[in-house]
């Protein structure tokens, strides 16, 4: 690889971990505010995203080959799927989540 291409690499990882991160913070920041199925929905957005970036990985050559902007897409592609995997449902996992929030919430209150 070349140094360009391996610094765009780095820096589009660099990228796709910063925004995993603040997704994060904001699913924390919606738990703390008293709306567990808001931060359900990120949560499981964020885990959907994270289990299709694991899964694309153990893919031999990946769907975007090797180039210097496949990072980028495969960056997109994980964030994509993901939320859409969470918007449609079907991990099924933001109602397991609120729950377990609105336990932890109602323990905190008392």
């Amino acid at each position: 690889m070349q140094p360009i291409q391996g610094d765009m690499a780095a820096r589009a990882s660099d990228a796709v971990a910063s925004a995993q991160g603040a997704a994060l913070e904001r699913a924390r920041a919606a738990s703390g505010s008293g709306d567990p199925a808001k931060a359900a929905k990120m949560f499981e957005e964020l885990l959907a995203t994270m289990m299709v970036r694991e899964m694309r990985r153990g893919l031999e050559g990946g769907f975007f080959g090797s180039g210097s902007g496949a990072d980028v897409y495969e960056g997109w592609f994980d964030q994509h799927a993901g939320k859409s995997l969470a918007q449609t449902g079907a991990l099924d996992l933001a109602q397991s989540i609120r729950f377990s929030i609105q336990g932890k919430q109602s323990q905190e209150a008392r």
